[in-house]
């Protein structure tokens, strides 16, 4: 098996240099808060112990079937001196910075924009810096696949997995019999984060899979959004053309970035879009999107606690609890069930439930400071 995975990355090492790679961090992380804070959000933190940040892991994934000089990153402007930390090889140019954190659509629209000015024939593919993948070869093969697919026809394309359970932080995805080859299928339809019902209705039905948050295209299929997306930069580049340099697409960023478009990747394409098709694959995903998500895919002991940071914690008649502790801290809990304890930088958490993380953050920040956010 492994010599089989060796292989099939080696022979995606030469795909076309019409390859490029989108990763998007420039999220705050509020549903893993105190662990990730605003001054050093989740991408940028090592949750499994690696000594490798998600950030890092992410670009490291993508390097090995995409050339490193085709892959770029979207951040908010704060956050580009922890980017160049951590990712020292990325090119300043490959960095797109943005002036304020809106949601995941207008950064991408910006990016997809440059990236055709660069390369009018890119087939860009797009990605969270915070997941967790289990079988890397396969996904290499599987997104390699998807590239092909997008290169060749005017659509957009989603990866999705098989729902394992009623996840209700998830985005479903409805598969229609409208099929291009074996493997793509039209989308139908999209539920974003549905009740704990209509999730296990859903998943019981075997039409629907997880959104991954991956998505591919090509730019000239993209190009058709943008007027949608960025219309003031539609009409600027009617006007004056769209043969710009970097310093030029940066400036134009600073002057007509929107301030109130948030609007998502998953709704502007899943839901606004008819061309759209979704390839269900096998690679094994997890989105680290909050601490039950964390708590998944994290190794557990015999009694199901799992460990972040720390490996100094003594648990005595404790079971199914998440230790998030700094790595220098010694920690001895007794009688602890189905808890988070979080310590990071003055805050301590201790919650039955990790969906409250949110609230109790905001909590923090009227009644103590923006400090402890």
């Amino acid at each position: 098996m492994a010599e089989r995975y060796t292989f099939q990355i080696t022979a995606l090492t030469m795909r076309t240099h019409n390859d490029y790679c989108l990763i998007l961090a420039g999220g705050i992380g509020k549903r893993l808060w105190p662990y990730s804070r605003k001054d050093k959000p989740k991408q940028f933190l090592d949750f499994f112990g690696t000594g490798r940040s998600l950030l890092q892991q992410t670009y490291e994934r993508f390097t090995k079937f995409i050339p490193k000089e085709n892959i770029y990153i979207s951040t908010f402007e704060d956050y580009v001196p922890l980017v160049r930390e951590q990712l020292p090889e990325v090119a300043m140019n490959n960095i797109f910075s943005e002036p304020v954190q809106l949601s995941t659509a207008p950064a991408v629209a910006w990016a997809s924009y440059f990236i055709a000015l660069r390369n009018p024939h890119a087939n860009v593919v797009v990605t969270p810096a915070d997941q967790h993948i289990v079988d890397e070869g396969l996904f290499a093969e599987q997104v390699g696949e998807g590239l092909d697919f997008v290169s060749e026809h005017s659509d957009f394309l989603v990866l999705g997995v098989k729902p394992t359970m009623p996840h209700t932080g998830y985005g479903y995805i409805q598969k229609s019999d409208i099929c291009c080859g074996e493997r793509f299928l039209r989308v139908k339809s999209f539920a974003e984060k549905p009740s704990e019902d209509f999730a296990k209705m859903f998943m019981e039905s075997g039409e629907f899979i997880w959104n991954t948050g991956l998505f591919l295209w090509n730019v000239q299929t993209m190009k058709r959004k943008w007027s949608e997306l960025m219309p003031m930069v539609a009409q600027h580049v009617e006007r004056n053309g769209d043969n710009l340099h970097h310093k030029q697409v940066v400036e134009l960023l600073k002057e007509f970035y929107p301030t109130n478009l948030h609007l998502s990747l998953d709704l502007v394409i899943l839901e606004r879009s008819t061309n759209v098709y979704v390839r269900e694959c096998q690679f094994g995903w997890a989105d680290v999107g909050g601490w039950s998500d964390l708590y998944e895919v994290k190794n557990k002991d015999a009694d199901g606690n799992a460990l972040v940071g720390s490996q100094r914690v003594i648990l005595s008649a404790s079971k199914e609890n998440l230790i998030n502790l700094p790595g220098d801290t010694v920690a001895l809990i007794d009688g602890l069930e189905g808890c988070l304890v979080s310590l990071n930088d003055k805050v301590l958490v201790i919650c039955r439930n990790p969906e409250l993380v949110r609230r109790l953050s905001s909590e923090a920040r009227m009644q103590f400071g923006e400090e402890f956010v």
